[in-house]
């Protein structure tokens, strides 16, 4: 029996949604995590909630008596944390002559105005992944979501101003990491300002090696390290991780205990259409998202570095 044209048998004329254009296209270092941070479950209101669970190892061990009847302690409970949505949106607006007007290369000009939007959209969701603030969001003041950096609370350490970023500090945030989480959950992602990034080239070269992008879902070739406690440590630059005197920051993240949440219904990326207000055409990309961190005691933040090498 024929049932017309279906999903399934038309493949070939179906389009990506924008959401996996934007994770997956040109994934690099410059917007890494909105490259490559998971997809967590969607947001069901602007205040997004997630259970966690933590449970410290013994200290010490009781021991039971020979006969003796069972005794019961009570058990750890998981504990709640949330998130608020951001509003990200980059409009564009076109007059209608200069929409008609094919440019130099002959493309459509609108249509160029909305690829470099689509861009700018990306790079203001991955500012927002990484250093977004909390803001609830009253009446007429648009609510925030809490970044990466903000988000890690248990391993933070400020030096003092222009202290130098050294093999031992590296290892002592990996093993930040190691005495608060299980071993499938120690950090394998460090943040840096590109000048901490040459910085740790100049480590000893037998414990600092380059790989082959494809093991790491970058371009080209990442630098790694092997940490003295075991874990291999990607390193990337970021150009939105705060490099000013007095305030340079590192991050040694677990990459799979952060992901995306996007609003239910209309929050993931998409165009849309606006009112014809005058001689023009108007129109905006927009999205609503959250960032969900499972466990931020896997992270380690540590600031004040030098500017130089």
């Amino acid at each position: 029996m024929a049932f017309g044209k279906q999903t399934y048998g038309s493949e070939a004329e179906m389009r990506e949604s924008l959401l996996s254009i934007i994770k997956n296209v040109s994934p690099n270092e410059d917007n890494y995590f909105v490259s490559n941070l998971g997809k967590g479950s969607p947001a069901t209101n602007t205040i997004h909630e997630w259970n966690t669970y933590y449970e410290a190892r013994p200290t010490s061990v009781t021991k039971s008596v020979q006969g003796a009847a069972t005794s019961y302690a009570d058990l750890t409970v998981e504990s709640r944390s949330n998130n608020r949505t951001s509003i990200i949106e980059e409009p564009v607006r076109v007059s209608r002559t200069k929409a008609s007007i094919a440019m130099v290369t002959g493309e459509d000009a609108y249509g160029v105005e909305k690829t470099r939007a689509l861009k700018r959209l990306k790079a203001k969701m991955e500012y927002e992944t990484l250093n977004g603030a909390y803001a609830s969001g009253d009446s007429g003041v648009a609510s925030g979501m809490v970044g990466i950096v903000g988000a890690i609370s248990t391993n933070v350490t400020a030096h003092a101003s222009g202290q130098s970023f050294t093999e031992t500090i590296l290892n002592d945030m990996v093993q930040n990491s190691y005495d608060q989480v299980g071993s499938t959950y120690i950090a394998d992602l460090l943040v840096v300002p590109i000048i901490l990034k040459r910085r740790i080239s100049t480590f000893n070269t037998n414990m600092t090696r380059n790989i082959n992008a494809s093991e790491k879902k970058l371009g080209g070739q990442v630098r790694v390290y092997d940490s003295e406690v075991g874990q291999t440590v990607m390193v990337i630059a970021h150009k939105d991780l705060n490099a000013a005197a007095g305030t340079v920051t590192a991050l040694l993240l677990r990459e799979d205990c952060f992901e995306h949440s996007f609003l239910v219904g209309t929050g993931e990326p998409h165009w849309e259409d606006r009112a014809v207000d005058g001689d023009r055409k108007n129109g905006t990309y927009i999205t609503e998202m959250s960032l969900v961190s499972y466990a931020q005691r896997a992270s380690a933040r540590r600031t004040g570095f030098a500017t130089t090498l």
